[in-house]
């Protein structure tokens, strides 16, 4: 399976619902040990969502994010955050979710790890791709 962009998520575009500007909405990335979500889900869900039961420094609702940015060219736009990581952790998951907390948590695209991702008692990092390439940028429109 490939990263997910719900429907929903591209009309919301088009009626501004989601600012990734710097200074914009507030955006979470949740971890999930299996995919709770597919093209028709809207918005965040704790429904396989890494637990603090099954896991050391993991909070429901996941990380915020920071270093939210736009990159536009002639032909392309994209968004960027900064890598979110979690210290100290034992983790073991395979999807993440990266959702609007400004926007009653609209679910804007669902990460495919492709396969289980797991650390013990370390840092576990989501590494965001640069957007200078926009075809790496973790959202993008051509």
């Amino acid at each position: 399976m490939a990263n997910v962009i719900p429907y929903a998520f591209r009309g919301e575009l088009f009626t501004g619902t989601h600012n990734f500007a710097s200074g914009g909405d507030s955006f979470k990335l949740a971890l999930y040990t299996s995919n709770p979500y597919n093209t028709s889900s809207t918005v965040y869900v704790s429904t396989n969502e890494q637990t603090s039961a099954g896991s050391t420094n993991y909070t429901a609702t996941g990380n915020t994010l920071t270093g939210n940015a736009v990159v536009a060219t002639t032909a392309v736009a994209s968004c960027d955050f900064a890598d979110s990581s979690w210290t100290s952790a034992t983790i073991s998951v395979a999807f993440g979710a990266i959702y609007n907390d400004s926007q009653s948590d609209k679910v804007c695209v669902v990460l495919d790890f492709d396969g289980t991702k797991s650390c013990t008692n370390g840092t576990f990092t989501v590494s965001f791709p640069s957007p200078a390439t926009a075809a790496d940028a973790i959202i993008s429109m051509a």
